[in-house]
């Protein structure tokens, strides 16, 4: 991993944290969401009110996760310079872009129906995002609410919460007795690392650093990869045999009707509609076929 810089001195009064206290404090996790609706912890974000009306988002990026991602996953949080390594990145009373481009602005017209939608009978953009399913159409990353730290002692993947988050703190009795087969190992290693949460061994009496969940994370991953393609080059050779044999047809385009699906896509991207929404009146089921048909209009 590269050096992260800890002791950034910034110049410049929006980038400059605030000194003191904070009287209020609402926190999320940003996470990247790849084709299979895997998700990935690269950060955290946190809204600070001070006594003196002034305020600030904290952006803490997960750099032992994001280090491990490929740019098809993640290719930087919007609004931050992430070659700079920072530990952390401020913006002092102003409102950041990545929050800005996927939230409601005060003078949008429906602006009440998506605060009433969500509960909510005040404006508030980081509220806002942090209750809402919309997702922005320029990127595949999302915020959800950040909970309270939980310590959860390892007995099987069903006591694993689904909603894992960097604070966690997970302990195992050694790696040989998290799982009985190589791909169940993975799989639970997997869920516990992308979220970001630490792994504490007992047999070890120790946590795992930084560094070696990342490089157990991009061992798995890599795994995982090379196994997904072993399995797709044998299923185009199962098509291809199938396809010299006269047996094989292929596999219908999904018809949609295009009028429809640039209002459908529209109303996506201008957050009116929800990705399931979205994908319902288009009569598509699959993930990975809605935003492909996104970006060929």
């Amino acid at each position: 991993m590269r050096p992260v810089t800890h002791d950034y001195q910034s110049l410049n009064e929006y980038t400059f944290p605030l000194q003191g206290k904070p009287y209020y404090r609402s926190s999320g996790i940003i996470y990247a969401v790849d084709r299979t609706g895997n998700k990935y912890a690269v950060g955290r974000v946190d809204l600070e009110r001070f006594d003196d009306q002034n305020f600030q988002y904290v952006f803490t990026p997960e750099w032992s996760v994001i280090d491990t991602l490929p740019s098809s996953i993640f290719q930087g949080i919007p609004g931050l310079d992430m070659s700079m390594r920072l530990e952390r990145y401020y913006r002092v009373n102003m409102t950041p872009y990545f929050i800005s481009e996927r939230t409601p602005s005060e003078s949008r017209e429906d602006l009440w129906e998506l605060l009433e939608a969500v509960g909510l009978d005040y404006y508030d953009r980081f509220e806002w995002l942090l209750r809402t399913d919309m997702r922005c159409g320029t990127d595949n990353l999302i915020v959800e609410r950040a909970e309270a730290a939980r310590t959860i002692t390892f007995e099987s993947i069903n006591s694993l919460p689904p909603d894992l988050q960097p604070t966690d703190l997970v302990t195992i009795q050694g790696f040989h007795s998290i799982a009985k087969t190589n791909h169940q190992l993975r799989k639970i290693l997997l869920q516990i690392l992308r979220s970001g949460a630490h792994i504490w061994d007992e047999t070890d009496s120790r946590q795992l650093s930084e560094e070696e969940c990342s490089l157990l994370l991009n061992l798995l991953m890599v795994q995982e990869s090379m196994e997904a393609k072993q399995n797709k080059q044998r299923h185009q050779e199962g098509v291809a045999q199938a396809k010299n044999s006269g047996k094989y047809v292929g596999r219908k385009k999904i018809a949609v009707d295009p009028n429809l699906f640039r209002q459908i896509a529209k109303d996506f991207r201008n957050h009116k509609v929800t990705e399931e929404e979205a994908m319902h009146r288009a009569g598509i089921s699959s993930r990975s076929t809605f935003y492909r048909r996104l970006k060929e209009i």
